[in-house]
C-alpha cells in the first residue's frame, strides 16, 4: 500500500493526526516530560469537550474522535512545555465548544467553523498568558539558540534551527521535521494548497521588503534574513497545518491565494512591529472572517 492509498483508507483527518505525531514526539523528546504532558492534557480536554458536546446534542458519543483529537494536538504543539495545566483545558473547550459549536449555530448551518478551532482555542491561551506570564523563547523573542560575538550582537545556530534543537514552542522547532510532514501533508492529504503555498512564497517576501526597527537591529536583527525568520517561528507549523484545514479556508483558488497572502502580511507586520503574543495566531482568525468574500462568485474562475 503506497501513501495515496493509505491516505484514502484512513480519510484524511486520520492522515492529518498521524503526520502531527512525528512533531509530537520530537517535541516530548527534546523538551522532555512537560511537553509530553502539555500535549496529552490539550489532546485530552478536546476530547472530553467533543464528546460532551456529542452527548448533549443527543448524538453518538466518539470518544477517540479525529477532529477533536487534531484540534487538540495542534494547539497543544503551539504551547510552550511550561504552559499551565489549567489554560490548555480552558483553550480545549473553547476550541471545541466555541469553535464548533456556539459559533457555527450562530450561522444556523449556513456556516460550518467560522474560525479555526484550534487557532481559537490558542488565542484564548494567549490572552490568558498575559495575566500569569509563560516563560516562552524563540528566534525573535529569546537568546534560546543564540550565542554573542563580539559588539554583543546575538547570531543564531542555523544548523541547531533546522534540526531543531532550539528553544520554542513544542511542535515548531524542527524546519527539518516540519518539511517532510510538510511535503507528505501538501502531497498527499489536503485538497486545497493555495493558501499554504501563497504564505510561504510571501513571508520571505515580507520580511526581506520590511524596514527594520531599531528593536530589531537592537534585538533580533537575524529577523531581517528570511530563511532565519521561516526557521525560528510558526511559519511552516502554520502553512502546512493550520490555513490548510477544510473547513476554514477558501473553496476557491483565487481565495486560497488571497488568504494566504493575508495572513503571511499580517504575521510578518505583527512579528516586527508589534509586541502580541501569538500575533500568527490572530492572523488566521482574522482572515477566517473574510471566507464568505473569498469563496464568492468574484473570487472564482469564469466558466
Amino acid at each position: 500500500m503506497n501513501i495515496k492509498e493509505f491516505r484514502q483508507t484512513v480519510g484524511a483527518k486520520w492522515s492529518t493526526f498521524i503526520l502531527l505525531l512525528p512533531l509530537a514526539i520530537f517535541g516530548s523528546i527534546y523538551f522532555g516530560i512537560n511537553a509530553f504532558f502539555v500535549l496529552l492534557v490539550s489532546t485530552l480536554s478536546t476530547m472530553l469537550a467533543g464528546a460532551i458536546i456529542q452527548w448533549s446534542n443527543g448524538g453518538v458519543v466518539k470518544i477517540f474522535n479525529p477532529g477533536s483529537m487534531i484540534t487538540g494536538l495542534l494547539m497543544g504543539l503551539t504551547l510552550s512545555p511550561l504552559t499551565p495545566f489549567y489554560m490548555i483545558i480552558i483553550g480545549g473547550f473553547v476550541a471545541e465548544y466555541i469553535g464548533k459549536q456556539a459559533l457555527p449555530a450562530l450561522s444556523k448551518g449556513k456556516i460550518g467553523n467560522i474560525f479555526n478551532p484550534a487557532v481559537l482555542g490558542r488565542a484564548v491561551i494567549a490572552v490568558l498568558e498575559n495575566f500569569d506570564p509563560v516563560p516562552y523563547a524563540d528566534l525573535a523573542s529569546g537568546a534560546s539558540l543564540l550565542f554573542k560575538e563580539a559588539g554583543g550582537m546575538l547570531q543564531p545556530y542555523y544548523w541547531d534551527a533546522f534540526l531543531g534543537f532550539t528553544k520554542g514552542s513544542i511542535g515548531e522547532t524542527s524546519t527539518l521535521l516540519l518539511l517532510i510532514v510538510g511535503f507528505l501533508m501538501l502531497r498527499y492529504v489536503v485538497i486545497k494548497r493555495e493558501a499554504a503555498i501563497t504564505m510561504l512564497l510571501t513571508v520571505p517576501v515580507m520580511v526581506f521588503i520590511l524596514p527594520e526597527t531599531p528593536e530589531i537591529v537592537g534585538h533580533a536583527p537575524w529577523m531581517s534574513e528570511p530563511l532565519v525568520y521561516l526557521m525560528g517561528g510558526p511559519t511552516l507549523l502554520m502553512a502546512f497545518f493550520f490555513v490548510t484545514a477544510p473547513e476554514t479556508s477558501p473553496n476557491t483558488i483565487k481565495g486560497g491565494i488571497v488568504f494566504g497572502m493575508g495572513v503571511a502580511v499580517l504575521s510578518v507586520l505583527g512579528k516586527m512591529y508589534t509586541s502580541i503574543a501569538g500575533v500568527e495566531m490572530y492572523a488566521i482568525l482574522i482572515m477566517n472572517l473574510m471566507i464568505p468574500l473569498l469563496n464568492s462568485k468574484r473570487f472564482r474562475y469564469a466558466g
